[in-house]
């Protein structure tokens, strides 16, 4: 536990600092000397813990998560003739009709900026200051790469946008739009430049960007740098991947459900989170109950201080990607008949316009636009809920773990021409574990062209395992694009395929291009 506490630690720490500071519209730095304010280490990483923190928004409601919407893994649709209608925007994410109006653009947009401007403001504050300790310069570096995290965000989701990179810009500054391969080279060169200044040690920066999970952030740019910018980075990607798996720093759990306990702290898999405490940190992870169960579901969990929407489910399709014996399957979704915390079957109450009849959770879905009700659709399980849990869960959200390192490598080596077998056998040793009985893929499988969502896809097979392994870790957008473009190409459950590139970046928010007239709309 020593770990999570830390960080936690840290969080009161910095708050306790600035409590004096109520004014939250004001600079709160404006008044005190740069060269003065940071003194001691302790205050040094104080500092850094608003960049970190400022993570959690990421997770709430009408956020970053919600881009999983948009694929074939998740959908929110219309119940019982209105309920979660919420002006569209569940069905426009579903079948890729967004606009530039819609409320989740902006806050997803607001939220990675004001990360980039915490971590732009502290950079300044270090910079400036006249105090010097050991660790200062791994300080500044460690803010580079999480400011450079926020800004892979904004690359993968919008594309072309304003690079940021300092706090003390002048009056009425409005920042250009740049190009998103201008934005990718800025991201690697921020990453290139800093990771080997970051600690070694994985345990005391639980929470915070290390060397290995930085570079892993790298393997990530380099895996879609050619769908993003049009340049493969396939053989960069792997050399990094090869740096972490040697390091040893790493290992897969022996159950695939342990990186996403309530005491994820424990696992020995997971590289970066977002810590989450039920009582000192405050947010939520809303895809980890309200966003998916029925409300009768509070009798399962002795739920206390929150409620449950029962809105997002998963697609009735992706289920196919499940074999025969696969265990992620019931450690992913929860299915079939619900039970309370005393094991009596659970009813639906007539909750918002549901006939009375036991809560069973079932595949199919009569459809996205209003016919569908409160109990149908498989709901999300993959987050152990404890029992008196709290709106804020004690789980940390898992932004990587170690298994993306072994299937990144196995991508890699069938995009390099390397030994299918080589690939496979990497795949295997992260899914092993989900198996009683020996259930391999082969090279061959992987290297084939399949049929995945109605079209063909160049290793189609590793595009599926990838849905399977990563479902619900916000991962899956950029691998359907990477694969053949299936994001734009496939058919899954009420959703047509658009044909058209264009939709693999977001709008730029109506909002945002209101307020700065140098901000350049994305094509529509």
């Amino acid at each position: 536990m020593f770990r999570k506490q830390y960080i936690i630690a840290a969080l009161l720490t910095v708050a306790s600092v600035f409590s004096g500071c109520t004014n939250l519209d004001e600079d709160v730095f404006s008044s005190i000397p740069e060269n003065d304010f940071y003194k001691t280490e302790s205050e040094f990483l104080a500092a850094m813990v608003p960049v970190y923190s400022s993570m959690r928004a990421m997770t709430d409601w009408q956020n970053w998560w919600d881009l999983e919407e948009t694929t074939d893994v998740c959908v929110t649709p219309v119940k019982n003739h209105g309920l979660w209608y919420d002006g569209g925007i569940y069905i426009r994410l579903h079948q890729h009709s967004w606009t530039e109006e819609d409320p989740h653009l902006n806050a997803i947009w607001n939220v990675l900026y004001a990360g980039v401007s915490s971590a732009n403001r502290v950079l300044y504050q270090f910079e400036n200051s006249s105090i010097e300790i050991p660790a200062k310069k791994n300080y500044i570096s460690e803010l580079k790469v999480a400011r450079a995290f926020y800004y892979y965000l904004l690359l993968e989701a919008f594309g072309n946008v304003p690079i940021i990179d300092r706090f003390d810009v002048p009056d009425g500054y409005l920042p250009a739009t740049e190009s998103r391969t201008k934005v990718f080279q800025f991201v690697e060169t921020e990453l290139k430049d800093n990771i080997d200044n970051l600690s070694e040690d994985r345990l005391n920066t639980y929470g915070r960007f290390n060397k290995w999970n930085a570079k892993m952030l790298l393997a990530r740019m380099y895996l879609n740098a050619e769908a993003w910018i049009g340049t493969p980075k396939y053989s960069e990607c792997e050399a990094l991947c090869d740096e972490i798996i040697l390091a040893n720093k790493y290992r897969l759990d022996g159950d695939y459900s342990l990186p996403f306990s309530t005491n994820n702290e424990l696992s020995n898999e997971t590289m970066f989170v977002i810590p989450f405490d039920e009582t000192k940190s405050g947010g939520q992870i809303y895809m980890w109950a309200r966003k998916t169960l029925h409300y009768s579901q509070m009798q399962t969990f002795s739920l206390q201080s929150t409620w449950l929407d029962g809105g997002c489910l998963g697609v009735p399709t992706f289920f196919d990607n499940y074999i025969e014996g696969d265990e992620r399957l019931e450690k992913t979704w929860r299915m079939g008949q619900q039970y309370a915390l005393d094991g009596t079957p659970l009813w639906t109450n007539g909750w918002c316009g549901d006939p009375q009849m036991l809560l069973s959770y079932t595949r199919e879905v009569t459809n996205i636009s209003g016919d569908a009700t409160m109990y149908q659709g498989y709901r999300f399980g993959k987050y152990e809920i404890k029992v008196g849990a709290t709106g804020t869960p004690d789980n940390d959200y898992v932004i990587m773990r170690y298994a993306e390192v072994l299937m990144t490598k196995a991508e890699c080596i069938l995009r390099t021409g390397g030994n299918p077998q080589d690939a496979a056998d990497l795949v295997n040793e992260v899914r092993r574990r989900n198996f009683d009985t020996t259930n391999e893929l082969t090279g061959s499988d992987l290297a084939a062209t399949i049929a995945y969502n109605g079209v063909s896809v160049k290793y189609g097979r590793l595009l599926q395992e990838l849905g399977v392994e990563f479902a619900l870790e916000g991962l899956r957008r950029s691998q359907l694009i990477r694969f053949d473009d299936n994001f734009t190409k496939g058919t899954w459950w009420e959703h047509t395929p658009t044909n058209d590139t264009k939709r693999n970046l977001m709008l730029i928010p109506f909002d945002q291009l209101q307020r700065n007239s140098n901000l350049v709309q994305n094509p529509k």
